[in-house]
């Protein structure tokens, strides 16, 4: 049977299983990509995965079950499997949702970029290549990928709800290595979309040489607390170790320190958070979340105040609340919760603007990984690179160095917001953010 066969027999035999209600997710997902290294390709790797999983309500109480097999023996297994796990788990007061129409289209599906093969991602990998290799400084490129997925994912339950999501989209990850009397650093770029067509490999190659020389010839600055921005490179990545504060669910286990902030000023009144499903140029865009609860866009705080959890339908029913639409699950797991598209919508400052906000400033552009930050206590002390700024003029690079605060009193301290995002292809954008003081370590 192919997947909507497989949905629509699943469907048929869990009405009959006594179950008091079900829903069915299922999911093809594919991938093409390749990678390059001195003129030649180095790897190529296709796959693709499939799978189907239900979740039945028996006594109110769920089971969950997958299989990546698509026969009526393996759906039949499924199914029992369901109804046995059932037996284990807790009651959960919830009444999956009725059809609602939804006349709103998401243009998350290009077929034209179905027609990208691997040749043409061969051949623009090692064009950006060898523009990167000749230019001046530029040692070498130890990373450089291009991959195209796609995915198709139905939604159906005992309600009467069949949805059907179809997605695409491509990447270009590339790191070069620059050196400078004997100085060495790294920069990295990511471009992607849905919209092959727009990529320019004068345009990668370009900034990723900008990223690997702009950190050379480094000079220290002195520790202590200092004003901060935070790059619109960096700032989302910051923002995104945290996001799990605000799903309902974590404060309800006590795993975030949101919990008993409703309402309250969490925040500078510069800094508002939403969750935008519906922005039809982000990854993280959908119509309907994994539980068919159709979406919207949800403000989680407005000017500094928090406003909403995130909740999906399990952790709405502990609070006798609705479920937010943020839901999220994959065939073979539980219903989690997720953003759909973080967006901190932008302020009025140029970048130029921004580095005047303060007279002394360090500007962060690099970070070094994030396992010095904890989401549930909100600790951050990570490895930063970037530039020392007087006057509102970049004077010269800066480097080891950590940098060290508390991620709410991070949101406290911001005091102005660059105009504009990354253009890197991420539901998570944030633009650059002036903070009033951090701590640096050099």
């Amino acid at each position: 049977m192919n997947m909507q066969e497989s949905v629509e027999y699943l469907s048929e035999i869990a009405k009959k299983s006594g179950a008091e209600q079900f829903d069915i997710l299922a999911g093809n997902y594919d991938s093409r990509g390749i990678s390059v290294f001195n003129g030649a390709l180095q790897n190529t790797e296709i796959s693709n995965s499939c799978g189907i999983g239900i979740r039945i309500f028996k006594n109110q109480k769920p089971g969950y079950a997958s299989t990546e097999k698509f026969s009526k023996e393996s759906l039949l297994q499924t199914l029992a499997d369901a109804l046995s796990n059932s037996e284990y788990t807790e009651p959960i007061n919830v009444e999956l949702p009725k059809p609602t129409a939804i006349s709103q289209v998401l243009p998350t599906y290009n077929p034209e970029l179905e027609s990208v093969d691997i040749n043409y991602l061969l051949n623009t990998c090692l064009s950006i290549e060898k523009q990167v290799l000749a230019a001046s400084e530029i040692k070498n490129v130890p990373d450089l990928g291009a991959e195209i997925s796609s995915s198709t994912t139905i939604f159906a339950n005992s309600k009467g709800i069949f949805f059907k999501d179809q997605r695409n989209n491509f990447g270009i990850g590339i790191g070069a290595v620059a050196e400078r009397n004997g100085i060495v650093k790294m920069g990295w770029y990511n471009k992607g979309g849905r919209d092959f067509s727009v990529v320019s490999t004068e345009q990668i190659s370009g900034e990723v040489i900008t990223r690997a020389k702009e950190l050379l010839s480094p000079r220290p600055i002195q520790s202590g607390k200092i004003p901060v921005i935070l790059s619109k490179r960096i700032s989302s990545n910051i923002l995104s170790i945290y996001l799990s504060s605000f799903f309902a669910e974590n404060a309800q286990k006590g795993l975030s320190r949101l919990k008993g902030s409703l309402g309250k000023k969490i925040a500078s009144e510069k800094f508002s958070l939403l969750s935008d499903p519906l922005q039809p140029d982000l990854p993280g865009s959908t119509l309907m979340d994994s539980e068919g609860i159709p979406t919207a866009a949800l403000s989680v705080v407005e000017n500094g105040e928090f406003k909403s959890f995130l909740y999906n339908m399990e952790s709405a029913s502990k609070e006798n609340r609705k479920s937010t639409g943020h839901g999220t699950r994959g065939f073979a797991g539980k219903a989690v919760t997720s953003f759909m598209n973080a967006v901190v919508p932008p302020g009025e400052l140029s970048k130029k603007e921004l580095l005047t906000v303060f007279p002394k400033c360090l500007l962060i552009n690099h970070l070094e990984g994030s396992s010095g930050c904890n989401a549930v206590s909100g600790e951050i002390s990570i490895g930063a690179q970037g530039f020392w700024c007087e006057n509102g003029t970049p004077l010269h690079a800066a480097d080891n160095l950590t940098i060290s605060a508390n991620f709410f009193d991070l949101l406290k301290n911001i005091v102005g917001m660059g105009d504009e995002y990354n253009d890197s292809f991420s539901g998570v954008k944030v633009p650059s953010l002036a903070i009033s003081e951090m701590a640096v370590s050099a």
